[in-house]
């Protein structure tokens, strides 16, 4: 038999794949039918390992135990836009040993405006039992879907949904090409793990992909980084494929990869008010490897008072303050203001640009 339900979540593919993988989450779509029981002494992890073993008994109502299961989860990953994740689900004590060959397949493909389709397909036997078991299980895979569903409406952090609305106003945010500095500094360095953070639409890590840097591309936006995969898919060539990851994240709290470390990091034009970007920077500063290099490009404070269109003074920043955000260890310090002409109302502007270049 088969039993599926499809539905669209109001949220990221990344926000969307860890539920997924959340026990809390697998609790609360099964309440109130079904709850679930840990031996004496142990539990469930705050999150799911693929390929492993939990052995839960399944509870009826919370009431009635109609036997005993294992999850055990196993991902399948295409790339960043097509993911599902396989319970290979066992029943092994009471009503539940009845269902047999299963398999629950939750499959997640990210959309254009932000949002990402998500397929929950269960293939499974019961023998003279088949059809009774089947109307029963699609009426709780329907009862899951509107559970998923109030829940994902608020995974998705409040900077996610700001510039989810901003980009989906515009068919293109950006211009689509690389940041000059950031081509000028990375010509110099010899290929190694990139990080680019506040990648927007993906020019700048893309890039660092075709030069052959493994990259990590971290947005805000899942809509930005849906047309940053579209145009990494695109440009990629059969011999050289690119190595190029995305991930959906608010770069103001922990970075939830600050244990990995890169050979080059890169944050271009991040603007925020003076404490966010200071704990942005100190876990920039925090995930380059010893010897990699740091870049740091914004709109100088300058442009600001002079009247071009710019974020407001007090999200700018200059190159003292920039300096000492710097750690004291590092070998190489090179801060300045670097002049540009940029074309703004139809007319040649000489702004400024805060650029640091910084070694461990």
């Amino acid at each position: 038999m088969k039993v599926s339900v499809r539905t669209t979540l109001a949220c990221s593919i990344d926000a969307a794949w860890e539920a997924l993988h959340t026990p809390d989450v697998f609790r609360e779509v099964s309440a109130p039918f079904t709850k679930f029981r840990t031996d004496a002494g142990s539990s469930l992890p705050p999150r799911f390992s693929t390929e492993t073993d939990y052995p839960v008994t399944v509870m009826a109502m919370g009431l009635i135990p109609i036997g005993r299961q294992t999850i055990y989860l196993t991902d399948h990953i295409s790339d960043w836009a097509h993911r599902s994740v396989v319970d290979s689900w066992r029943g092994e004590t009471g009503a539940l040993s009845a269902l047999r060959n299963w398999r629950h397949e939750m499959s997640l493909t990210s959309r254009e405006d932000g949002r990402v389709d998500f397929a929950d397909q269960l293939t499974a036997s019961a023998g003279l039992l088949t059809a009774f078991a089947w109307l029963g299980l699609q009426l709780f895979w329907w009862w899951r879907k509107y559970k998923l569903l109030a829940i994902t409406r608020s995974l998705d952090r409040p900077i996610t949904r700001t510039w989810n609305q901003r980009y989906r106003a515009k068919s293109a945010m950006w211009s689509g090409k690389v940041n000059p500095v950031l081509a000028e500094v990375a010509s110099t360095l010899t290929p190694g793990k990139a990080l680019d953070v506040g990648c927007g639409e993906g020019a700048d890590a893309i890039h660092l992909a075709e030069l052959g840097w493994d990259t990590l591309g971290v947005e805000a936006s899942s809509v930005a980084l849906w047309r940053a995969h579209r145009e990494a898919t695109a440009r990629k060539k059969a011999s050289t494929p690119l190595s190029v990851t995305w991930r959906v994240a608010d770069t103001s709290q922990p970075w939830s990869w600050r244990s990995e470390q890169f050979d080059f990091v890169s944050l271009q034009f991040i603007h925020t008010d003076s404490e966010t970007r200071a704990r942005i920077w100190s876990q920039a500063f925090a995930s380059v490897a010893p010897g990699g290099t740091l870049l740091i490009v914004g709109h100088d404070v300058s442009d600001a008072e002079k009247g071009v269109r710019r974020p407001p003074a007090e999200m700018c920043f200059d190159v003292n303050e920039l300096t000492r955000a710097v750690p004291s260890d590092w070998s190489r310090v090179d801060a300045r203001v670097r002049e540009r002409t940029q074309l703004i109302d139809g007319a040649e502007t000489t702004v400024g640009d805060v650029v640091l270049i910084a070694q461990r």
